[in-house]
Formats: C-alpha cells, structure tokens, sequence
C-alpha cells in the first residue's frame, strides 16, 4: 500500500495552544482520514518572555512568527493559531486558510469568592494585561485598580488563588478548550465587554503555493466564522492596530447579513467610542475598513489618542 501523506503541523508548545492545536487536528484526521498528521512545537519570543506586559514590546505577531519562519522554511506544512495573537498583516508567501467554527467569543470575571463584577468591593485589584479589558471594565466599575498579570490559566488561578488579585480575566474559549468550569453568571456579555477581534476563533496557515494541503485544510473551514473574523480583521488592519491600545470588534453572521460592534479607546484617560453596523456579507470587509475609517476621525475630532 502506498504510504500516507503526512502534514506537519506547527503549534506553540502552551499547554493551551498545543490542546486546542490537537483539537483542530482531530477535525483534520476526521476530514481527512487518509492523511497522517504530525504535530511540532515551536517556541515563540511570547512564550520565552513571561516577566514582561505584551504592550512593552515592540513588534507584533510574538506568538506566530517562529510558526509562521517554520512554514517559509519547510519546517512545516500548516500552523494553528489562536486568531487573536495573528497581526493584520502576515509575511508574503503565507495565508490564512480555514478558521474552525468558533467557540465563545466572551471574558470571564474570576474572583476568589464567586463574586459578580457588580458585587465587588470598592477599590477591588483586577489582574489583566489587556487595554480593551481596562478601559471597558474602567467604565463598568470606575473603581477598580488593575493589575499587569502574565502567565498560562493554571499560572493566573494560582496567583489569584495566592491573593495576588481579587479577580481575573479570561477568555470563555480557553476555558471551555482546557475543560475549565466556571459559573454562567461569570460571562461578561459583549455588550459589557467587547471581545479582541478573532477571540475564540482559531486560524490555519499554509503556504500560499500548496495547493493539495490548502485543499485538504479547507475541508475544516467554518463559513459563518470565517466571514465575521474577516470582517473584524479588516477593521483592524485599517486601524494599524494590535494590543498596545483599545481595540476591539465583535462580528456575527445570521442569514446573508453581518452585524459587528466595535470599540476604540485611549487607555491614558479611559475614553472610547463605540459605533455598530449592520450589512450584507458580500459588503462586510469593506464596510468594516469604512467604519474603521470613520472611527478614526471621530477620535480625531474627540482627541482620543489611542495610538499612544
């Protein structure tokens, strides 16, 4: 018998990454039953420096490019990202592929005692390294002081467990991939806390020029999802931004229509600017870059200066 095509996948080594990487290629395998599939870490410079906040440095894509260097090099034939941690912008020769049916695109409020964001005490320390999660959660509870927190889930829990924080954030998606339970009441609802543009969707990347394995990694494309992170990555990439400022936006698909939120901020005086549209997908990535646009002059005219 012939031997099987095998595709090499990059993944970061998290334990996050690698479980929701394994979890993709399972949906691989089942589309694919003929193909093996081998999985490789990768260490990312997001991965190595741990004791510095995400803002502090000064390029983007810190937990793709070794994945992505992988790829260009035949290292590998498909990386998995969480889509979040993907820049607007990606080295020529690569694209993004498929993005899997999404999971919960929400935050979770943690604290120590189960406590809703609205039952915390004046003056609670919030653990997040997020400018969107600040200048959100700045408007629902003026009062509260955060605090720059790094590390995996276990990492976090463990800190606030430690009385480092009195509450944490963290994303449904992950939490829901590691099998962690946590009460509903916790969820943040977007209209509370608009989600980091592709939060809880994940991304395949190939080369460009390999036909069999695009054909092969689309078979696993969830059309819904990739229409509205498409959108929200528009939005982005005409905004230039990445995480050292608010931003954020919230897309969804329902029948031939999108409808995305999205928000932008300065974190220096915690004002932002919220605006919604609704339009047909087939207008959906260049209406996005339009309100992109318009919200940009709007900060403008407002003097939110959320580049810096």
């Amino acid at each position: 018998m012939p031997a099987k095509k095998k595709i090499r996948v990059a993944t970061r080594p998290s334990l996050l990454a690698y479980t929701q990487t394994m979890q993709t290629v399972e949906l691989l395998q089942n589309a694919n039953p003929d193909v093996e599939f081998e999985v490789i870490k990768f260490s990312t410079k997001g991965d190595r420096v741990q004791n510095r906040s995400l803002t502090e440095f000064g390029s983007t894509g810190l937990f793709v490019k070794e994945l992505e260097h992988a790829l260009l090099e035949g290292e590998a034939d498909i990386a998995v990202h969480s889509l979040k941690d993907v820049p607007s912008f990606h080295p020529d020769g690569l694209k993004l592929v498929a993005f899997p049916e999404r999971e919960d695109v929400r935050d979770v409020f943690i604290s120590r005692d189960g406590s809703t964001i609205d039952q915390m005490p004046e003056g609670f320390v919030l653990g997040t390294g997020s400018p969107r999660r600040r200048v959100q959660l700045a408007d629902l509870r003026p009062d509260t002081n955060f605090k720059e927190i790094r590390g995996n889930i276990d990492t976090r829990m463990q800190k606030l467990m430690d009385g480092e924080y009195d509450a944490i954030i963290l994303a449904a998606a992950g939490m829901n991939r590691m099998g962690k339970e946590f009460q509903e009441k916790l969820l943040l609802d977007v209209d509370q806390c608009i989600p980091a543009i592709g939060q809880g969707a994940i991304a395949i990347e190939c080369r460009d020029n390999d036909e069999e394995t695009i054909a092969l990694v689309k078979k696993v494309n969830h059309e819904p999802t990739m229409h509205a992170v498409l959108a929200e990555r528009a939005f982005m990439a005409e905004i230039e931004g990445g995480c050292k400022f608010p931003l954020a936006a919230h897309a969804v698909v329902s029948n031939e229509n999108l409808t995305m939120i999205a928000i932008v901020g300065d974190l220096k005086t915690n004002q932002f600017i919220v605006e919604q549209i609704e339009v047909s997908i087939e207008k959906s990535v260049e209406e996005s870059t339009k309100l992109a646009q318009q919200m940009k002059d709007t900060c403008k005219v407002k003097g939110i200066n959320f580049y810096l």
